[in-house]
């Protein structure tokens, strides 16, 4: 698998194509990130877009290309964040995100308590998480990514699934 720091070196030579690689790639840890904080999957999709949109506009201030998906995640962070601003001060705004019977779809009570629990974690085992596990990143690419070595990335997974067990008694398997 080509590293986002190849890909994002490729978009910034004027391949524009080569960012969808990227969106596949973070799409998925980038909507959950939204939904984190929105409890919506429209209003994550959303975020999600915009997010993306951001990062395609901004990638030429990328210090470290290496850290490409731990900047987007801020940035859909930082999108959701406004999203749900917005939606507070004017909660009639908008019908995005209900569903047939005008409620919002949500996830199962299962994924919801595990992403509250990610959620809660501490930043250094959130971090290797999200690489990991919502990336799907091997190990040895997160250490890297993260200037760490390859054990302590271990150990922080191996901590923060032990986390997520307790706190979700055993939905995290």
């Amino acid at each position: 698998m080509q590293p986002d720091a190849e890909i994002v070196r490729e978009v910034l030579q004027g391949d524009r194509g080569a960012f969808a690689g990227l969106v596949a790639r973070h799409e998925r840890a980038v909507w959950a990130t939204a939904w984190r904080i929105l409890r919506d999957d429209h209003a994550a999709a959303d975020a999600r877009q915009e997010a993306f949109l951001q990062a395609f506009h901004r990638l030429g201030g990328l210090r470290r290309p290496d850290l490409f998906g731990v900047w987007l995640l801020r940035i859909a962070r930082r999108e959701a964040i406004r999203l749900a601003r917005r939606r507070a001060r004017d909660p009639g705004r908008s019908l995005d995100g209900l569903d047939v019977d005008g409620r919002a779809p949500r996830l199962s009570a299962d994924s919801e308590e595990l992403l509250a629990a990610v959620a809660g974690l501490p930043e250094h085992e959130r971090l290797v998480v999200v690489l990991h596990y919502l990336h799907e990143r091997p190990v040895a690419e997160v250490a890297s990514a993260l200037g760490r070595p390859v054990g302590t990335v271990t150990k922080q997974l191996s901590r923060a699934i032990e986390r997520l067990r307790i706190k979700t008694k055993g939905v995290a398997r």
